[in-house]
């Protein structure tokens, strides 16, 4: 079944959905969980657990068996490497592990970081210690890549990526939803850069032959457009729960608080949503506008459904 071509009028976007999004929904907004057999586009969790908002979005999208199968290799890319350290700047470890214990749950064969997490990224949650053998269970990085071709690509001819991300046979994106400097936002499109060797992003940055990092940000976006066409997630759990609003993607600087976790096979729509949350038009932030050009998913939330869960 083809989720994302369903045409519910749950929600309206603009300003209004931005401004009712603060105060606990969007405009127009309204649960599904009567109709389980059909499950939503997006599903959205709301609770200061952001462990059990995540377990709760998952089954709310039809439960984990729907996207990894029993013996499966999953690869987990989440936006929380040795260089995001402030509060706001990376995705939280409870959400994470909570995607972990899920995949254990379906019977996953092997589970892999795609980009290693920071050394002390399992010490800011007390959970690491009830579940220190499942989470030394995940395989680390190989931080082998491999030169591939996008044949979609209209800026990005080619690539470097870690070779996980096409051996794996279920791609678990995993980022936090923030403000960034040069592309406005960083949600699950922006994280696949994470997938990627060092000269391959810097490709992206001055690749149009610009000076600085951000001189040319229609370059930019259309890159990770380009990008994102090499592997679609079979799941994006986004971070809403605590973010920067400003100053981002490194921090420090102005947090907004949510508590909310998103989740759907959507990337486009993933981070749609999560554009309201930082207060942006959807189509008015270049990758997610690309990327719904080159056919990888919907910005058009008032006409997905989503279903609104208060923990």
């Amino acid at each position: 079944m083809n989720r994302g071509m369903r045409r519910r009028d749950f929600l309206k976007t603009g300003a209004a959905a931005g401004a009712a999004a603060l105060v606990g929904g969007f405009a127009g907004a309204r649960g599904v969980s009567g109709q389980a057999s059909v499950p939503p586009d997006l599903a959205v969790v709301k609770g200061a657990d952001s462990f059990a908002a995540t377990a709760k979005a998952i089954e709310a999208l039809g439960g984990i068996k729907t996207f990894v199968s029993p013996g499966a290799k999953v690869g987990l890319l989440i936006n929380a490497p040795t260089w995001w350290r402030l509060p706001g700047s990376h995705t939280r470890p409870e959400i994470v592990l909570a995607a972990i214990l899920a995949c254990r749950e379906a019977g996953a064969g092997s589970i892999q970081y795609l980009i290693d997490p920071a050394a002390d990224f399992w010490s800011k949650t007390p959970l690491s210690a009830k579940y220190a053998a499942e989470i030394a269970a995940v395989r680390k990085c190989s931080k082998n890549f491999v030169e591939v071709a996008v044949p979609k690509g209209t800026a990005l001819k080619k690539a470097k990526v870690i070779k996980e991300l096409f051996d794996c046979d279920a791609l678990i994106n995993l980022p936090i939803i923030k403000n960034h400097e040069g592309v406005s936002m960083s949600g699950n499109l922006k994280n696949m850069m994470g997938a990627n060797s060092g000269d391959t992003n810097q490709f992206f940055h001055k690749g149009s032959g610009t000076s600085g990092e951000y001189g040319n940000i229609p370059f930019i976006s259309q890159c990770i457009a380009d990008h994102n066409t090499l592997r679609r997630p079979a799941l994006c759990i986004a971070d809403a729960t605590v973010f920067l609003m400003t100053n981002g993607p490194q921090g420090p600087g102005e947090l907004r608080k949510l508590d909310k976790v998103i989740a759907g096979i959507d990337p486009v729509a993933v981070d749609a949503y999560g554009a309201i949350c930082l207060d942006l038009k959807p189509a008015e932030v270049a990758m997610i506008k690309k990327s719904a050009e080159l056919g990888l998913g919907r910005l058009d939330l008032d006409k997905l459904a989503v279903e609104e869960i208060a923990l």
